[in-house]
């Protein structure tokens, strides 16, 4: 695996973000508490710590969330909403500041569709920002998969079948398939249902055509095969010097473990703090326990 023209390194992990599909989050804790949490602990140490929290002004602002900065998360059914819920997901991993890239894990499952609409507008949003993202997504409707620029499709064997533009209306990736044996994609097929039916992958569908066969045997696989032999190639101009300070240092954690046991201790006592009923719980524990001896 290559990133930027060099064989993968430990400084892959804290250069890239991951959005999981569940929206976990501590439900005593503010908006803007979570997402300095991850700047804090997450952002490389050149950075100071005021550079780290005016970032999460930037990161609240640009995903529309001012007016809920200082909400409480809650659990599910109680403060925030579904679709808060996921801009908080996405902006924790923002906070972070990932220089190469953020992964979303099926961004739009269990959403209804103005709430995937409006995730998929906060993607576009993110990229027109210079964000480079990768995101899987099952079944999309026909109306989301136009929004997105680059497919990979893989069949179930985790082969590839497709990987390029989808086009404007799917164009491109419908021509793809026509050319290589596929059926017509009929007036008001959901584009993405079809290339799942042509390729076998829906339930109850068959196919006769060796789809990764004729993926590598495609134009299209050529082009791909030499854009990766280029990036391979080293940059001819060097690095600058803001590239050298922004170095990997090597080590696994983006802050000292000094200052992840004060971070974490502060949380935890603010948790325990907002939680009334616990610290009860405990005051009663040592009451009954003394009044036992």
């Amino acid at each position: 695996m290559f990133v930027n023209g060099q064989e993968r390194d430990q400084s892959f992990q804290r250069k890239t973000g991951y959005v999981q599909q569940q929206d976990l989050h501590l439900h005593t804790s503010t908006v803007r508490e979570a997402l300095e949490f991850s700047a804090l602990l997450r952002q490389p140490n050149y950075y100071t710590r005021k550079e780290k929290l005016d970032y999460v002004d930037k990161v609240i602002s640009l995903l529309d969330m001012s007016a809920y900065a200082d909400a409480i998360i809650g659990i599910p059914g109680e403060g925030l909403n579904i679709e808060q819920r996921k801009r908080l997901s996405i902006g924790v991993e923002l906070a972070a500041r990932p220089k190469l890239l953020l992964f979303l894990d099926e961004p739009t499952s269990g959403l209804d569709s103005q709430t995937s609409w409006s995730i998929c507008t906060l993607m576009e949003k993110l990229a027109r920002n210079g964000q480079a993202i990768l995101c899987t997504i099952h079944q999309p409707s026909a109306i989301l998969f136009q929004r997105f620029d680059r497919l990979l499709l893989l069949a179930k064997e985790g082969k590839p079948v497709y990987f390029g533009p989808i086009g404007r209306n799917s164009e491109t990736l419908l021509d793809y398939f026509r050319r290589n044996g596929g059926p017509e994609c009929q007036p008001g097929v959901n584009p993405a249902e079809y290339m799942l039916d042509v390729i076998g992958a829906s339930p109850g569908a068959q196919t006769t055509v060796d789809w990764p066969a004729v993926w590598r045997a495609s134009k299209e696989y050529q082009e791909v095969r030499s854009e990766l032999q280029s990036l391979r190639n080293p940059p001819e101009n060097p690095p600058t010097a803001v590239d050298v300070a922004n170095v990997f240092d090597g080590s696994e954690f983006a802050v000292s473990f000094r200052n992840q046991f004060l971070e974490v201790q502060k949380r935890v006592f603010q948790q325990y703090w907002r939680t009334p009923s616990y610290i009860y719980s405990k005051i009663l524990l040592l009451i009954g326990s003394v009044s036992l001896q």
